[in-house]
């Protein structure tokens, strides 16, 4: 349930806490993300087959990313940026046979579900992500396998 990720680029759109929607999702801009011109010849130029999000915490608020995440990054297409997620100890999870509807479930159903599974492997997290040095909760659907794997940042590591 825990192991070490390697320094790898969020690629992708932000979007503020106050866009999400009534039902506690991003799935509005994650469809607008999806039908953006750009976004989907950068995907096709990198040959990139997964989706992703992430929630990068703060101690009272929050920022949502929906994209990708890819280890190389060259040129990036205007309307979208990069985020680089530093080389750390991670808890993770991985599901089988998930889609991209997934990423339109509730935020505050997900989050806690994947803290509850962590901790109850024994493994500490700050009851308030936004305090950790290293804030990130990250979902990846590779979209060839329909595997989803869910990471939250634990610590950096040298």
């Amino acid at each position: 349930m825990q192991k070490l990720q390697e320094e790898i680029t969020f690629v992708g759109r932000p979007f503020s806490d106050q866009m999400i929607d009534e039902q506690k999702t991003y799935n509005n801009c994650n469809i607008e993300l999806e039908q953006d011109q750009q976004f989907q010849q950068f995907l096709t130029d990198n040959e990139l087959t997964n989706r992703s999000s992430m929630v990068v915490f703060g101690p009272e608020n929050f920022m949502y990313w929906y994209g990708v995440l890819t280890s190389e990054v060259t040129e990036l297409p205007q309307g979208l940026m990069k985020f680089t997620l530093p080389k750390a100890q991670v808890a993770v999870e991985e599901r089988e046979q998930q889609n991209q509807s997934f990423f339109a479930q509730p935020l505050n159903m997900v989050i806690p579900q994947f803290l509850q599974t962590v901790r109850e492997q024994g493994i500490q997290t700050y009851e308030n992500p936004g305090d950790s040095l290293t804030p990130y909760f990250v979902q990846k659907l590779d979209l060839e396998t329909k595997k989803l794997t869910q990471m939250l940042y634990l610590e950096v590591s040298q």
